[in-house]
């Protein structure tokens, strides 16, 4: 007990470092001690230097933080349901549903959009669809991982619903005007770098509600571990615990698409990398430090990146997750196949 509290000691540590940091940089380097005071409400000589840290880097950064911690959760949730260790929003192409869901919106709602006529769906709003189109493709990749049952083939099913949505996003492209593209550039690199206030205030509700949903599932699905049978004689209601985990799945991967744009891997790399370090699979433990290692993972590519201006160019922040994801993904499959083998 004593190690895994240290774990989490360490990796809250780590999550308000990478936090300080990323907001010291920029343009105008902040010191950190300024940045501190301004954090913990204490007096600073300079208004400008408050309002660069407040109006300008801190919502960003929270922003990264919070979609970070939400993806990893979501791969967690992925992995367990899908009996996946390869499963995450962005390998299945539940983000790019999302991107689909926002790009039908984007190009289609408002002005001379093809959309614009239809009432409902300017109601819905860009966060609605990327919410649908995420929940739309989650539940034909469950349907089919269900009836198929064989993990590679779930696996190979989801990179084809990833391209066909893709495709259906380039066919809008194709035929919309020009001018209305720059909206959907953001969806389809992943970037933290555009989030205000107002938006932050709605990814940080629907992220509460929905990372303490997954808290109340952590024992049900420790349960599915075992498989839907001992989990039902446990009295665990699995259809219940589908329904709760798939919708928190499909808000969070929406919720991030819509406002921080598909960003590829932490799904997949966050839960893997908690696992490892708490050597343990007891969702209790797992989902908080998935959060939290997934915010960092999050956080230092944007620091990568140069999203406050750390580096003359700033990288699309998918190209920064991938050296993260990549090497996750081919220690889990050569890890399973040295597993195979010794049986």
């Amino acid at each position: 007990m004593g190690y895994v509290a240290g774990l989490f000691v360490l990796l809250v540590v780590l999550v308000v470092a990478v936090v300080v940091v990323l907001i010291t940089q920029g343009s105008v380097a902040i010191p950190v001690g300024e940045v501190i005071r301004v954090l913990t409400g204490q007096h600073v000589e300079s208004e400008i230097t408050r309002t660069i840290v407040v109006d300008a880097r801190l919502p960003k950064v929270l922003a990264g933080l919070l979609a970070g911690a939400a993806l990893a959760v979501s791969g967690v949730q992925m992995q367990t349901l899908f009996r996946n260790p390869l499963a995450e929003p962005f390998v299945l192409g539940v983000s790019s549903g999302a991107v689909l869901g926002a790009a039908i919106v984007i190009l289609g709602a408002g002005g001379a959009g093809w959309l614009a006529g239809i009432g409902v769906i300017s109601r819905i709003g860009v966060t609605g669809a990327a919410v649908a189109g995420a929940g739309a493709v989650l539940l034909i990749a469950l349907g089919i991982a269900r009836k198929v049952g064989d993990p590679v083939v779930v696996l190979v099913v989801g990179v084809m619903l990833d391209y066909l949505a893709t495709a259906l996003v380039d066919l809008l492209i194709y035929y919309t005007d020009p001018d209305r593209l720059q909206a959907l550039t953001t969806f389809r690199r992943g970037s933290v770098r555009n989030v205000t206030w107002d938006e932050l205030e709605i990814i940080a509700i629907a992220c509460a509600v929905v990372l303490g949903l997954s808290v109340y599932l952590a024992q049900p699905l420790n349960a599915l571990l075992l498989g839907e049978r001992y989990a039902t004689s446990l009295g665990v209601n699995v259809r219940r615990v589908h329904l709760l985990s798939l919708t928190g799945v499909a808000v969070l991967s929406g919720i991030t698409t819509a406002y921080c744009g598909a960003i590829a891997f932490v799904g997949l790399a966050a839960p893997h990398l908690a696992r490892g370090l708490l050597r343990s699979a007891d969702h209790r433990l797992v989902l908080p430090a998935s959060a939290l290692i997934g915010a960092v993972v999050v956080l230092v590519a944007e620091y990568v990146a140069g999203g406050n201006g750390l580096t003359r160019t700033s990288l699309p922040l998918n190209s920064v997750t991938a050296f993260v994801g990549a090497p996750v993904i081919l220690w889990v499959l050569l890890s399973g196949r040295a597993r195979r083998r010794g049986r």
